[in-house]
Order: structure tokens, then C-alpha cells, then sequence
């Protein structure tokens, strides 16, 4: 992953853009490290798994590139896209053996969605107020 990420870099067009957006990855790190201390799921690894980080680093810097899409829609659209697409790759995470659930599927489920549901649009508005020159084009 950490080659992957110098790789985008390297080629990024938008490197400059892409770097201030990690700002916004104390946020989602605090985020995950809260879920894991409260119980909901864990890892193998002792501390934050730098898997876990460098995951948040490509997820941000997404915004920029395969997710920019998302700063275009409406606020429900967000809040529906976090929930489901917040709470899915967390499940498909536990389903591959990277995480472990620690609650009872329903209640994991339903607390990622709920966490991801106020998350995404959090994140789309750091990335608004770190994109200023992006905001007119995204707004609608």
C-alpha cells in the first residue's frame, strides 16, 4: 500500500490537492480507533494497524479523483452512500479475516451505518474547506 500511495504521487496531477486532504485522516484514524476501543470490531495487531492508516490515506485522498463525484450530490445522497458504502467495506473487511467482529452482526452493522452516515458528510466538508477553489464547481 505504501507503494501504491507513492505511486498516485508520483502520477497524481492533483498533488498538492491530494496532500492537504490528509489533514482530514485524524478523523477517520479517531473514528476507527473509537469503534476499537469501544468493542465493536478489532484486529490482530497490538496499537492502530498502519494497514488501517494507510487505507485512510487512499480512501481521502479519493475525493480528489474517484469519489469527486460525491462532492457534487446532496446531502441525503451523502449521508445514503456513507451508510451503506461505509458500513459494506468494514463488513467485506470482517468477511476477508482482517477484522474481527466482537458484537452480534445486527448491531455491528447498525452502528457503522450510523457512524458513517454522520462521517461522510463530515469528511465532504473538510475536504470543502480544504478545496476552496473547488467549492463553486461542487455545490448545487
Amino acid at each position: 500500500m505504501i507503494l501504491l500511495i507513492a505511486l498516485h504521487f508520483l502520477l497524481s496531477p492533483t498533488r498538492k490537492a491530494d496532500a492537504k486532504l490528509l489533514l482530514l485522516m485524524p478523523i477517520g484514524i479517531a473514528v476507527d480507533k473509537l469503534q476499537l476501543e469501544i468493542g465493536g470490531f478489532s484486529t490482530v495487531d497490538v496499537g492502530f494497524p498502519l494497514w488501517l492508516a494507510l487505507l485512510w490515506c487512499i480512501f481521502i485522498i479519493s475525493f480528489n479523483h474517484s469519489l469527486h463525484w460525491l462532492t457534487r450530490q446532496k446531502s441525503w445522497v451523502v449521508v445514503l452512500f456513507g451508510a451503506i458504502g461505509g458500513a459494506s467495506s468494514y463488513w467485506a473487511g470482517i468477511q476477508f479475516g482482517v477484522l474481527q467482529a466482537r458484537w452480534n452482526e445486527l448491531m455491528l452493522v447498525g452502528s457503522l451505518m450510523l457512524v458513517w452516515s454522520l462521517l461522510m458528510p463530515l469528511l465532504l466538508t473538510g475536504y470543502r474547506l480544504l478545496q476552496p477553489r473547488t467549492l463553486a464547481n461542487t455545490m448545487r
